[in-house]
């Protein structure tokens, strides 16, 4: 009986959500679940607008049927297909997101500690219109101190969004008992199962991703092969942004075994910087396919080289070195409309591509003026 339950829920969960996001025909943010946001509500808004009323009856079907236990849905990008879970809007492969969702008018308490294995972890609660309206992170709490958090709304169902950014140290994801407990009203909610988690991320992912197919796609083919730019706020429109993620992007066609290859250098260490890295993405359902962080590239300070590719042997052709530790491998497969993004995680307010707020807020950042605020930190593209 529990069985057939959880089947009908399957059935039910895919065909309304595909519905509704059909006919919302709204592209999520590059932001969407992606990094932290923090607790300035004059900052709520940044790089991101509103979803339409299409899209906001969506996430409140989605947010009363997941309501009830806690973390019972996994994002976590990946190239093994067992483990990938709701790979949507780019993330990195080695971030992963639980989601709980409740009820408008309610009190949801929680208390744990984040993982001092963690790079970064942060609670972000967001409303049906898809944006943070309260937030707790590492810069907060530090990691491994026990902490009690509530969050509510009294204007729409919400969800609080755990992230964590993995180490490659501890490349494992969260583990039950390192799980934020959760009780709403005074009442402890159970946690749910990684798998049953996992499984709930696998069956949202496909409408979601069904949803967006071509969007974002028709929008960029007058801009391929061209530097990394960062997009206008206004042509971001979308849900769960992140506000102290920025984002470079690029579209190279990677036609007839050509390669896009990056020449740069990670960021130096600072105070605030949490996160460099590329995504190899497929602009048609916006989920990764590769992905390389600062740790890849060789650390803060390091010099590296991106090969993004169809395969290692269009790499090889372009000047790919196995036995050079500055060489990294991006490889794109047989995606249809291939994107590559760099993102930019700071805390501090000002640094990094933070530093052209005020030119997206105006229109597209252009190539120079990112690498004006980057320097060496800029990838500089060549179509090889």
């Amino acid at each position: 009986m529990m069985m057939n339950t959880n089947k009908k829920k399957q059935a039910t969960t895919v065909a309304l959500v595909a519905a509704i996001l059909m006919a919302a025909g709204t592209p999520p943010a590059l932001a969407v679940l992606g990094g932290h946001s923090d607790s300035n509500a004059a900052e709520k808004r940044l790089g991101s607008s509103p979803p339409t009323a299409n899209m906001e009856l969506a996430l409140g079907f989605v947010y009363k049927l997941y309501r009830g236990s806690a973390w019972n849905i996994l994002a976590h990008a990946s190239d093994n297909s067992r483990t990938n879970s709701l790979n949507i809007a780019m993330p990195d492969f080695s971030v992963e997101y639980w989601v709980t969702a409740f009820e408008k008018d309610t009190t949801a308490t929680l208390t744990g500690s984040f993982p001092k294995w963690a790079r970064y972890a942060a609670l972000t609660a967001y409303g049906t219109d898809g944006l943070p309206f309260a937030s707790v992170n590492m810069v907060d709490q530090s990691a491994g101190r026990t902490f009690t958090t509530t969050f509510t709304s009294n204007e729409s169902d919400f969800v609080v969004l755990a992230r964590v950014y993995r180490t490659k140290s501890h490349p494992g994801s969260l583990a039950q008992a390192e799980k934020f407990a959760v009780s709403v009203d005074g009442k402890a909610w159970k946690i749910a199962s990684e798998t049953k988690a996992q499984l709930n991320g696998k069956i949202l992912e496909w409408p979601i991703q069904y949803a967006v197919s071509n969007a974002l796609a028709k929008q960029m083919t007058s801009e391929r092969d061209m530097q990394m730019f960062r997009p206008a706020d206004a042509s971001l429109p979308g849900v769960f942004p992140n506000e102290d993620a920025r984002y470079m992007i690029t579209y190279p066609a990677l036609e007839g075994g050509e390669c896009a290859v990056f020449h740069g250098r990670v960021p130096e260490a600072a105070s605030g910087r949490e996160f460099y890295g590329f995504m190899a993405v497929e602009m048609k359902t916006t989920a990764t396919v590769a992905s390389l962080s600062d740790e890849d590239l060789g650390g803060w300070g390091s010099t590296y080289t991106v090969f993004a590719c169809r395969d290692e042997a269009d790499a090889r052709r372009a000047g790919y070195d196995a036995t050079d530790a500055s060489n990294h491998l991006l490889l794109a497969g047989d995606v249809k409309v291939p994107g590559v993004i760099l993102r930019d995680l700071n805390t501090a307010a000002g640094q990094g591509l933070k530093a052209t707020d005020t030119w997206a807020t105006q229109g597209q950042v252009t190539p120079e003026q990112c690498q004006s605020v980057l320097g060496e930190a800029y990838p500089i593209m060549k179509i090889i």
